[in-house]
């Protein structure tokens, strides 16, 4: 048996469809007094094209931000004058006690910051010759500390290449350049000895940090020979190279 088809008002037929297939209020484009018109559907493709910009807006932001953060220094601060940091008390134990204050000198810049240190060591009872004008004859026994704070970029990746030139001009065999890898000093340390024994240099990378110890020997003013041999003072340097590196992050 056929029912009788559901009433509905006049004009409104097709209205008793679902409800999710009803136009929205939104979706309707008004003709002045005429009847209303369904506003055209937007292209799926034009929201995710929307999706996406907003999307990569969000990611250059974060990019941003996470680059310009400034890295981590460790603790380590700026020297102003690196003679009154390093103490050399090893190495004064050692050699001889400094003379004078030493010379310092600094330099500081947002991207980093560096300070460099000299001091003679005098041994006691030392006398250096002189000539028939009074002029000193040899030299005495020095050292040498330098440090360098990098604030903006990562020393990292070039610190072994510049520690290989600065032993020997470019070479990569630490049997023939004097260079030995030192453990359990700072993230990476080497020591290298010049021929003859005349000097010796402490290379030590800690984070955002650089620095340098070196011990110089006297000279005999004849022959040009040291006169000290300084190749076997690597546990004087790494002791006091030690003690700076505290000092610089107290």
């Amino acid at each position: 048996m056929i029912s009788e088809p559901e009433m509905v008002p006049d004009g409104h037929f097709g209205a008793a469809e679902l409800p999710e297939q009803q136009p929205s209020p939104d979706d309707v484009v008004s003709a002045g007094d005429g009847p209303a018109a369904a506003r055209p559907s937007r292209p799926a493709w034009l929201w995710a094209l929307g999706g996406a910009v907003v999307a990569s807006a969000v990611w250059a932001a974060g990019l941003y931000v996470y680059t310009s953060r400034d890295p981590d220094l460790g603790g380590y601060r700026t020297s102003r004058n690196l003679c009154a940091e390093a103490e050399f008390k090893a190495l004064t134990a050692t050699l001889g006690k400094r003379v004078g204050e030493g010379s310092a000198w600094g330099n500081e810049h947002e991207s980093l910051d560096e300070a460099w240190c000299y001091t003679d060591l005098k041994p006691t009872g030392y006398v250096v010759e002189t000539d028939e004008e009074g002029n000193e004859l040899g030299s005495l026994p020095h050292a040498s500390v330098s440090y360098t704070l990098h604030k903006r970029t990562d020393p990292g990746p070039e610190f072994d290449g510049w520690v290989v030139a600065r032993s020997d001009g470019g070479g990569d065999e630490e049997a023939e350049t004097g260079l030995r890898r030192i453990d359990g000093l700072g993230e990476r340390a080497f020591v290298h000895d010049e021929p003859g024994g005349g000097s010796a240099t402490l290379h030590v990378l800690d984070g955002q940090a650089v620095l340098t110890l070196t011990v110089g020997s006297d000279w005999d003013p004849e022959s040009g020979e040291a006169l000290t041999d300084v190749s076997e003072l690597e546990p004087i340097l790494v002791e006091d190279m030690r003690a700076l590196m505290a000092k610089l992050k107290s």
